[in-house]
């Protein structure tokens, strides 16, 4: 056993962690951010390369470097983390598991993710048939039991949850019952998540009697779109409120995407600046073609325009 790893666990790294305040929260845990494949792939191999330095297959600049990219590992690294103590928690060697055992509880103690505990909960200890580290495994289960009665005692002591916590039925009444800066915090929790409901709850900020409030929603509008995906901004294009298409149109022209029969649909919106929005788009991902249709088109040279766009569009499958 590597006796100098098993100390090391303690140490603080001193290399800034990555922001992820921008990213979707991830569906199984809302106060953390959704990686990428390959993020989610390099952490794997930052735990998998820290038990082999452990047990001592890693040894000299190799091995310090492996042990440091472990301690730079923070919260968003819990479900690989849970992954790699079940793995270690089946070894022979005991440090391995012991360390991981230890980042998995300073993470799940600190946190305020009911829907975390709740995963780890169910997931640690899971295919682990191994009986040396029983103990251990009991102990973070413990630990998880201990953190939630804490924030249910907390809850029911009127004590606030923690906004990147809140799923979006909670964000949603939250958001219906403060304002200000509270309401403001909500919104930007709002604003950093994908999906439609996102937009809805956005929404309700643009619906405020306060004029800040709502300018300061719009604003988290535009950004949010330009962060959901294709088949969402598809849909906004035939949302109920303007705002939102033409928004969407935006989106859909700054990330350059090939939706050119939606845009060219939205050519014939009732409204005049949705329409000028997806002409702007069309623009925008044809690298600077202009069917129009002006700003002060009929009906009919709407039509013209729309027939010219299809047309354009056409040559380009």
């Amino acid at each position: 056993m590597n006796t100098i790893c098993c100390a090391a666990v303690f140490l603080l790294a001193v290399q800034p962690r990555p922001d992820y305040s921008d990213r979707e929260r991830h569906p199984l845990a809302p106060s953390l951010p959704r990686l990428t494949k390959d993020e989610y792939a390099k952490i794997d191999t930052a735990i998998d390369r820290f038990v082999l330095y452990d047990i001592g297959k890693l040894k000299g600049a190799e091995g310090k470097n492996a042990l440091d990219d472990f301690n730079r590992l923070g919260s968003e690294s819990i479900f690989n983390l849970i992954d790699g103590l079940n793995r270690a928690a089946n070894m022979e060697s005991s440090c391995p598991a012991v360390i991981i055992s230890k980042r998995v509880a300073s993470i799940l103690l600190s946190t305020e993710d009911m829907e975390l505990l709740k995963f780890a909960q169910y997931n640690i200890g899971a295919d682990v048939t191994a009986k040396r580290h029983l103990g251990v495994l009991k102990d973070l289960q413990a630990t998880i039991l201990l953190r939630k009665g804490t924030l249910q005692r907390r809850t029911l002591a009127g004590g606030a949850k923690a906004v990147s916590a809140m799923s979006f039925a909670e964000l949603e009444t939250a958001i219906g019952k403060t304002s200000g800066t509270q309401l403001k915090s909500l919104l930007a929790e709002t604003e950093r998540r994908q999906g439609a409901k996102a937009v809805d709850l956005l929404l309700l900020g643009m619906a405020s009697d306060s004029p800040d409030i709502t300018k300061y929603s719009q604003g988290l509008l535009t950004k949010n779109l330009l962060r959901q995906p294709g088949d969402v901004l598809k849909a906004m294009l035939k949302h109920e409120r303007r705002e939102v298409r033409i928004a969407a149109a935006g989106a859909i022209g700054a990330r350059r995407l090939r939706f050119g029969s939606e845009l060219i649909g939205l050519l014939l919106d009732s409204e005049h600046d949705a329409r000028q929005a997806a002409r702007r788009a069309l623009g925008q991902i044809s690298g600077g073609t202009d069917h129009g249709p002006s700003a002060d088109a009929s009906f009919t040279e709407r039509e013209a325009s729309v027939a010219r766009w299809r047309e354009w569009w056409a040559r380009q499958k």
